[in-house]
């Protein structure tokens, strides 16, 4: 009995003991991973993390994305610092199998840069000046008089510099300078907050190859800094989210796929956090968007009333339901109908907007009872031409559905089987009409089919954006500077088919899909699915 006893103790100790050295390990990611974060200037909008493995290099030695994405420019930067701190042998154990982080940054107008995270091994023991020394052996260093602090720089043949500096056992440098001197201020001020919102210790985070993570919060002002007009309508939808996403990538061979969490802010007042607390639903509107399309934001709720609730709020908020009330009594007296009361019943769960390669914004709403939605607007607007009318009111639909139909403010429509199309000018809506009468859709396309079968079908926000079908839109807000960039042989634009970002609410966070693909080259065969999408994410975070 005393030796079962004896037993039974051992095994209760050494649970305890393998539960307590789990939670240290998981502490210690944890903690160098937010401390890396912690020496990344506040206005970075994206961070890319790797592992310093392998098996990494071996995936994506032939993936050119990156290439097309970044530029020529960047990526021989990056080849450079690689063949120093990854390919030499004499160098590369320093950052054997660590986590390397990269952030983007506007450093200029127009301009932006890279900078790099480099934490030594983990199990390394070596001081700042025994790196330095090593380095020396292979390398010209040249040390930044002018800095109080240890700074360095290691020059290339191309009179480009590589600027860093060594902070406990971490290596943070860039090729621009002022990134590093804004990194090593933080550090100084004792101003060095994580700006990211991130679950380190999530299993999917610690074993992800590589993951990408994104500060919603910080992109208006990145944007911002390559266009000719502040907060341009385009861009809009990505400009009002204030939350942090932490992705992790998929691998496809030709394309960006990351999925995983996106952390909402709960005291944000804004569009986007109508949408939480919603279940997913099925996005039938890109069933029917034409082909000339530029991009899209359509949403899905499942409950109405829930998201009108919210939606008075924000107005009340902005200090706009007054005169949004106001608008509804001059309807009610004018046209004898509670519109109120009559439409909320007829819409059913989706809407959004569509604008065309032209720059027209089509508006679309999916409606559940398609004659008392005919005779409702009909009591409040007027014949235009064929089957178009015109309404009378101002803003109806942006009262009901909020800030995408704010730039409607008296469109013009029209009732096509189940949906109600919106548009600003009838000639736009007779386009559409003409393109839906011939089925002239961009889903049936070779290209967009592709491009489909690695997105799920299933969420509350989708936006997606076709590079060819916006190259008009997009240089039409690019500042000259960035306009040539974008059209320059140091980037490859020209061969990405699109981006597209969909967010499935659960409770009070979004489960992320992100996909930006090159164009399939002609007679690509459909590729088999080969990862994790949001679909099987959803699904095993909710058993």
């Amino acid at each position: 009995m005393k030796k079962i006893i004896v037993i039974i103790s051992l095994l209760f100790l050494g649970i305890i003991a393998v539960t307590w050295l789990y939670f240290k390990s998981m502490s210690g990611v944890e903690g160098s991973k937010e401390s890396v974060f912690k020496v990344i200037p506040d206005n970075a909008s994206l961070v890319f993390e790797y592992k310093n493995e392998n098996s990494f290099y071996d995936i994506f030695k032939d993936f050119g994305l990156f290439k097309d994405v970044l530029g020529n420019q960047s990526i021989d930067h990056l080849g450079a610092l690689k063949r120093i701190f990854v390919d030499d042998k004499s160098i590369s154990g320093v950052f054997n199998k660590s986590d390397l982080f990269f952030s983007i940054h506007q450093t200029g107008k127009s301009k932006s840069n890279i900078l790099i995270i480099a934490p030594f091994g983990k199990d390394l023991n070596l001081s700042e000046s025994e790196m330095i020394e090593l380095i020396k052996t292979k390398y010209k260093i040249i040390k930044d008089s002018s800095a109080s602090d240890h700074s360095y720089q290691i020059a290339f043949s191309n009179q480009s510099n590589f600027h860093f500096y060594i902070h406990q056992k971490t290596l943070i440098g860039s090729f621009d300078k002022s990134l590093v001197e804004e990194s090593k201020a933080k550090l100084t001020n004792g101003k060095s907050a994580n700006q990211f919102k991130i679950d380190f210790t999530n299993p999917r985070n610690r074993n992800s190859i590589a993951n990408l993570y994104i500060n919603f919060a910080k992109l208006p002002n990145f944007l911002n800094n390559f266009s000719s007009r502040k907060n341009p309508a385009e861009t809009f939808s990505l400009k009002s989210i204030d939350a942090t996403a932490s992705l992790n990538i998929n691998y496809q061979s030709n394309a960006f796929m990351f999925s995983g969490i996106t952390e909402v802010n709960q005291k944000a007042t804004n569009y986007f956090n109508l949408f939480l607390n919603q279940q997913p639903g099925q996005n039938t509107l890109r069933n029917i968007i034409p082909n000339d399309a530029a991009d899209y934001s359509f949403f899905y709720v499942s409950d109405f009333k829930r998201f009108r609730k919210g939606l008075d709020n924000l107005f009340i908020l902005r200090k706009e339901s007054e005169k949004l009330k106001t608008q509804l009594e001059n309807i009610r007296t004018k046209h004898s109908i509670n519109i109120d009361q009559e439409l909320l019943p007829v819409l059913a769960n989706e809407f959004g907007v569509v604008q065309l390669a032209s720059g027209d914004k089509i508006g679309i709403v999916k409606t559940n009872n398609t004659n008392r939605l005919s005779f409702l607007l009909s009591t409040i607007s007027s014949p235009s031409e064929d089957q178009i009318k015109h309404f009378d009111d101002s803003f109806l639909l942006y009262y009901f559905l909020g800030d995408p139909f704010k730039y409607f403010r008296r469109p013009y429509y029209a009732i096509v089987e189940n949906h109600l199309i919106v548009a600003n000018n009838s000639s736009a809506l007779k386009r559409f009409l003409n393109s839906y009468k011939k089925q002239d859709f961009l889903i049936r396309t070779d290209k967009n089919i592709v491009f489909q079968q690695y997105l799920s079908n299933q969420g509350n926000i989708f936006y997606f954006i076709h590079n060819s079908n916006s190259k008009a839109i997009i240089s039409s807000f690019l500042n000259s500077t960035s306009y040539t960039a974008f059209k320059s042989d140091d980037f490859k634009w020209t061969d990405i088919y699109g981006l597209a970002i969909q967010f499935s609410s659960d409770k009070d966070r979004f489960f992320t899909n992100l996909y930006m693909s090159k164009i399939p080259y002609q007679g690509q065969l459909l590729p088999k699915v080969d990862s994790l999408m949001i679909d099987s994410l959803t699904q095993s975070n909710k058993k």
